[in-house]
């Protein structure tokens, strides 16, 4: 009888470690990542010594070798990046900064400005608006950050096209010079041939205009010197 209950108690002990395991998973899934001190599970007034005790903690909790959960893994980074995130002093100090600004906001709200809120006593609701408040800053910064990178992007992808347009504009020209000088061999012989027929042509003409004007004088004489005897043979008797 004894051995069935210890059966019993570890089968019991089995499940609740599986529903804790499962639980945690959700837990973490569930939280933004923008506030890791929400996925650790711990305070903004948490030591950097508890930070890392929680983490060791929940990180064997949630590990995917023993966490039975289909994004036991994604849990576990998701941990990691947060414990990461937080004992890197000086994103701490940051996210720090940003959770007294959250506070002073929602401390700065009529619900809260007769209460002790400002002095850090306005309990769980207090909390978490504080909370709240912070996941709004942050996605706000997250906001104007990816729009800052799309610009950046926008004008680095206008200064590429504006260098391969230019790069594009240089080798047209190159090319252009190439076949000009490549052609001009050709182009020399051509100029050449050109020349010289245009000589031909030119004393073609010439002679073409001398024959024209000595023609008529040339019969004229020989008209002359007929009927004056000029030129015939001298006769012996």
């Amino acid at each position: 009888m004894g051995d069935e209950a210890d059966e019993v108690d570890k089968l019991l002990k089995s499940d609740s470690m599986h529903l804790s395991r499962t639980q945690e998973v959700d837990r973490v899934l569930s939280e933004s990542p923008l506030d890791p001190f929400a996925v650790l599970g711990v305070t903004h007034t948490t030591s950097a010594n508890d930070i890392r005790l929680a983490y060791r903690n929940k990180s064997r909790l949630i590990h995917p070798d023993k966490a039975v959960h289909e994004r036991a893994r994604e849990a576990f980074e998701k941990l990691k990046r947060a414990e990461s995130e937080l004992m890197d002093d000086a994103r701490r100090k940051t996210i720090l900064g940003l959770m007294d600004e959250a506070r002073r906001e929602v401390a700065a709200q009529p619900r809260w400005q007769n209460s002790e809120a400002a002095d850090g006593d306005g309990g769980e609701e207090f909390e978490a608006a504080v909370r709240e408040k912070y996941r709004a800053i942050m996605v706000d910064i997250e906001w104007r950050r990816r729009q800052r990178a799309k610009q950046e992007m926008a004008a680095e992808g206008a200064a590429k096209a504006q260098a391969e347009e230019e790069a594009a504009r240089r080798r047209r020209k190159r090319d252009a010079d190439k076949e000009w000088e490549d052609g001009r061999d050709e182009r020399v012989s051509s100029w050449r041939d050109f020349v010289a027929a245009g000589a031909t042509k030119k004393k073609e003409k010439k002679k073409k205009k001398r024959r024209k004007d000595d023609g008529p004088s040339s019969l004229a004489g020989d008209s002359a010197n007929a009927r004056l005897g000029v030129g015939d043979p001298v006769q012996k008797p």
